[in-house]
């Protein structure tokens, strides 16, 4: 009996390695199996080198899996000055400081995007507490940056305050300090947008009387968009009359041209007050965002802002109707999130929710009425 159980025992074993080997074989038996265990063999350099080629390709493909399937977040702000009297709080405290109360909010973001309302320079002349021309000293980046600050605006009507040079010196520190420059005071060519892949970030100015036409606003848009249907585009202007809590009809009448030209949303400032929310093509205009950080304690309205999260969930190619030219088009689905601000010397903060309440019925009743009922939620959707 103990010799049959051996032989038993000896058979099933047998069976076992008889199965192994004919895995082994098949496997090496494929030429592309043999091909990287001879080439192995032979230099194992090559091996290393292509285990790493691999793995970052793989890296390259999860980035890019993610990218398609994640939602991206975007918060935009109004406009930023820090000068004069933001200086000077700035000496008694830190540069950190116009942003202290806020960087825990701005920093869940993939990008924070704002007005930079002025140059920033390697020597900054001293300005007085009413001069209407400012400069800034380089050290702002670090208080940008802990602002969570990617993206700022230059076009506007000063940041050529210290002229050419000093919008050249603006744009070297701010590249420095890894935050990316958008739009030009005078020029409106697509050589100053800003693209991370599917988004594209474009800024024009129209408070000089020399500054963008209208047409090449349009022109440069077109372009963008035709070449790429698929981008989000995103167009910052600095428009507007100062105070007014509407928008003008001229800022109206431009607002259609550009969605019409291929925007897909519209970002203002310059009035320093928060002016009303548009709709047009299904595509919203935010008029102005009003303050950000700025030393106009003379009224409430300007020490008031508005904050907008834009969510973009990822792109999806749906099929047009029959009278159109083409096959498909490019749809996606957009979350804006409201979250009015108020400033207290020149540090803003979220209001209270009671606060944020009365702001947004306010903000409701002087907007498109399609969207009374959204805004006053805080969520447009």
């Amino acid at each position: 009996m103990p010799k049959l159980n051996a032989l038993i025992i000896t058979i099933i074993l047998l069976a076992i390695a008889g199965i192994a080997g004919k895995v082994v074989y098949d496997e090496f038996s494929n030429p592309q199996y043999r091909r990287v265990v001879i080439e192995n063999n032979f230099n194992s350099e090559d091996a290393v080198s292509d285990t790493q080629q691999v793995i970052a390709d793989t890296d390259t493909e999860i980035r890019k899996i993610e990218t398609e399937t994640k939602s991206r977040k975007i918060l935009f702000v109004g406009d930023l000055m820090l000068d004069r009297e933001v200086e000077n709080l700035i000496k008694k405290n830190s540069v950190l400081y116009p942003f202290q109360k806020i960087n825990k909010f701005t920093e869940k973001y993939d990008f924070v995007f704002g007005n930079l309302e002025g140059p920033i320079v390697e020597n900054p002349p001293s300005f007085s507490q009413k001069s209407l021309t400012f400069a800034f000293s380089k050290n702002v980046i670090e208080g940008l940056a802990f602002g969570n600050f990617d993206v700022v605006s230059l076009a506007n009507n000063h940041t050529l305050n210290m002229k050419e040079k000093g919008l050249a010196e603006t744009r070297k520190f701010l590249a420095e300090g890894n935050i990316k420059a958008v739009g030009d005071p005078l020029k409106c060519s697509e050589n100053f947008l800003y693209q991370k892949n599917d988004l594209v970030f474009l800024a024009f100015n129209k408070t000089y009387a020399k500054s963008c036409a209208d047409e090449e606003i349009v022109k440069t848009i077109k372009l963008i968009s035709s070449a790429s249907p698929e981008n989000f585009i995103i167009v910052n202007i600095h428009w507007g009359d100062e105070y007014q809590l509407t928008s003008s009809p001229a800022q109206q009448k431009l607002a259609r041209k550009i969605i019409d030209a291929g925007a897909d949303l519209i970002i203002g400032h310059h009035p320093h007050v928060v002016q009303e929310i548009g709709i047009y093509k299904n595509k919203l205009v935010f008029y102005s965002l009003g303050n950000f950080i700025f030393d106009q304690y003379f009224s409430k309205n300007t020490q008031e802002g508005l904050a907008v999260e834009v969510e973009i969930y990822p792109s999806q190619k749906v099929p047009r109707d029959i009278f159109s030219s083409k096959k498909e088009t490019v749809q996606r689905k957009l979350i804006f999130r409201l979250f009015p601000l108020e400033s207290k010397l020149s540090q803003p903060i979220l209001m209270s929710s009671e606060d944020a309440e009365r702001f947004l019925e306010k903000l409701a009743e002087r907007s498109d009425q399609n969207l009374f009922d959204k805004i006053k939620s805080g969520i447009i959707k």
